[in-house]
């Protein structure tokens, strides 16, 4: 019940269907229930001659009325109770992506995708059965329970009470069999959640599979993990399928209890042939209400463990929060500041940032550039606040970013990450996802400044070309420009472009950058990347190694200095010469 109990805000908002449900249940039983008392006059009228055709005719009428108002009422019964639970599915599934979206990318880095897939599909369905069939089954169960016993106890107190002789030994069964099916189906849920991943992250990475032809270990893999969860399910099946036997075979055991208790009491004169009848009917109504005690357990375990998963989500605080001792709301970006700022990422040893400090006036911008690994992406992750830092200061206007509202602080900030991820819907949605209100122009001005506008005029459907999962019909060029024009759609106050020019040529990026001129006019500018060509027209250039800042300056002054940024320089305009240098050559050798 502790872990179900998280499910009552929800039951609670629907609390008129559900009532209306339990009340039309109710109504069903009672019709279900009085059914018998006809049937057992109809038996001894007829066995003492004392009812003539049109009293059997009058009965069979209302018998028939009675069966028709339980179906009638029943049927009325799944339009408020299951409807309900399908809305509560629906509510359960938006809170879970809310609760997933405010989560940290630490997390994340912490949970498999296909594990989090996982409690979207199996464990809200779980959740779902519980809050619909469930409910419903339990209310018919208690309902059918206390009608077909308050007759039974009316007709013969004892015969009642031979009849619910089992009923110890199926409380017994239900709790046993329950407490192994929680645990059964907990285990199943967490294969099912390491086989999501699994096959998510073969999905995604079969080119690679494919290029290192490990297309049969891939498969072994998989093939292991599904025979994990192959065993469990079977072994849940196994207890599953324990229940209703056993609850069939009790009810049995009633009815023999009845046929022999009772039968002697209809020799004595004690009992009726009629009353005897209505005891099988009322026993083989309980049959079902019986059986779905313990299906209705199993529904409960497996929404039990279910619920724990959803809810640790769900409960679970995101490591990015705002100081709410002082919340303050920047009317823009009149300048950037980090003092003293270091960050060391779980698990590693050696910190990422160590005491860095700089400052960006509004309207500048800033060039950051220096080895992998030396920190330069971390900057970038740090100003949307997608991590913390772990020291110092990070100020926005002289406020600490911490205390301005994630929604806002995000909302002013253009980022375009390395890896640009594409949406499988149209090149117009892709950068249209910057800014949902925008126009088809302004999506081709976008496109446009991000160089992407002529690639797009040679796609047969332009603007309305579907890009696949992750872009994969696009070149890795393509998608970061259309990452970059995604960015460009938000008009935002910063833009940090963090090694977004790395799959593009020299040619293509001097266009990219040209075309950004204008736009990065008057606006804050944070450039991070390897080529120098990219920053060299920066108002300031920081070099990073192994999280420090080694040199700042301007292009021309760092050259000067003849240090680590002069020998980058000095060694990529090699590179391009030689590039130039052996496209001349293939091109007289053609």
């Amino acid at each position: 019940m502790k872990e179900l109990s998280r499910l009552f805000p929800y039951l609670k908002r629907h609390k008129l269907r559900l009532m209306l449900g339990f009340l039309f249940v109710t109504i069903s039983n009672i019709c279900s229930t009085s059914i018998p008392r006809f049937v057992g006059s109809i038996v001894d009228g007829m066995q003492k001659a004392q009812i003539d055709q049109d009293e059997v005719n009058a009965s069979i009428g209302i018998i028939l009325l009675l069966t028709i108002g339980s179906g009638f009422f029943m049927y009325l019964t799944r339009k408020t109770i299951i409807v309900a639970s399908r809305l509560i599915e629906y509510e359960l599934r938006n809170d879970l992506l809310i609760a997933l979206e405010r989560q940290s990318l630490s997390f994340y880095h912490k949970n498999p995708t296909g594990s989090l897939m996982a409690l979207t599909t199996n464990d809200i369905a779980a959740m779902r059965e519980f809050l619909g069939p469930a409910l419903m089954y339990s209310a018919n169960t208690i309902t059918t329970f206390s009608f077909a016993l308050a007759f039974m106890g009316s007709l013969n107190p004892s015969l009642t009470l031979m009849a619910l002789l089992p009923l110890p030994f199926m409380a017994f069964l239900t709790y046993f069999i329950g407490k192994k099916v929680h645990i059964g189906f907990r285990d199943v849920q967490e294969q099912f959640s390491q086989l999501t991943s699994k096959a998510q992250e073969t999905f995604s990475g079969v080119r690679v599979i494919r290029a290192y032809r490990r297309e049969a270990f891939e498969t072994g893999e998989f093939e292991k993990q599904s025979e994990v969860y192959q065993q469990r399910n079977i072994r849940l099946a196994f207890l599953q399928s324990l229940t209703m036997p056993s609850m069939m075979a009790l009810v049995g055991f009633s009815n023999l209890l009845v046929l022999g208790y009772g039968g002697m009491l209809a020799i004595e004169g004690k009992a009726t042939i009629g009353d005897l009848s209505q005891f099988f009917i009322y026993l083989n109504q309980l049959i079902w209400p019986v059986a779905a005690i313990g299906w209705v357990t199993n529904l409960i375990q497996r929404a039990a463990a279910s619920a724990k998963r959803v809810g640790d989500i769900m409960d679970m605080e995101s490591e990015i929060i705002n100081d709410i001792s002082e919340t303050v709301k920047a009317k823009g970006i009149s300048g950037i500041s980090f003092e003293a700022v270091g960050m060391s990422y779980p698990g590693r040893s050696i910190p990422a940032l160590d005491d860095i400090t700089f400052e960006i006036p509004k309207g500048s911008s800033i060039g950051i550039v220096g080895a992998t690994g030396s920190g330069k992406s971390t900057i970038a992750a740090l100003l949307p606040r997608l991590f913390d830092s772990t020291s110092g200061v990070i100020t926005i206007d002289g406020h600490n970013i911490r205390t301005m509202p994630l929604e806002i602080l995000r909302k002013k900030i253009g980022l375009i990450q390395q890896e640009a991820f594409l949406f499988s819907m149209s090149l117009a949605d892709n950068i249209r996802f910057g800014n949902p209100d925008a126009s088809l122009e302004d999506v081709k001005r976008a496109a446009e400044l991000a160089g992407l506008a002529d690639d797009i005029a040679d796609f047969p459907k332009g603007y309305d070309t579907i890009v696949g999962e992750r872009g994969i019909t696009l070149s890795g060029g393509q998608k970061q420009r259309t990452a970059i024009a995604r960015a460009i759609i938000r008009n935002p106050e910063l833009l940090i472009f963090d090694d977004a020019f790395s799959a593009v040529d020299t040619a293509t990026e001097e266009h990219i950058i040209k075309g950004l001129s204008m736009l990065m006019e008057h606006r804050t500018t944070i450039i991070i990347a390897h080529r120098i060509s990219t920053v060299a027209l920066c108002d300031t250039i920081i070099v990073l190694d192994k999280g420090h800042i080694i040199e700042r300056g301007t292009h021309k002054e760092l050259l000067a200095l003849n240090g680590v940024y002069a020998n980058m320089h000095e060694r990529q305009q090699l590179e391009e010469e030689f590039k130039h240098y052996s496209t001349e050559i293939s091109e007289i050798e053609q």
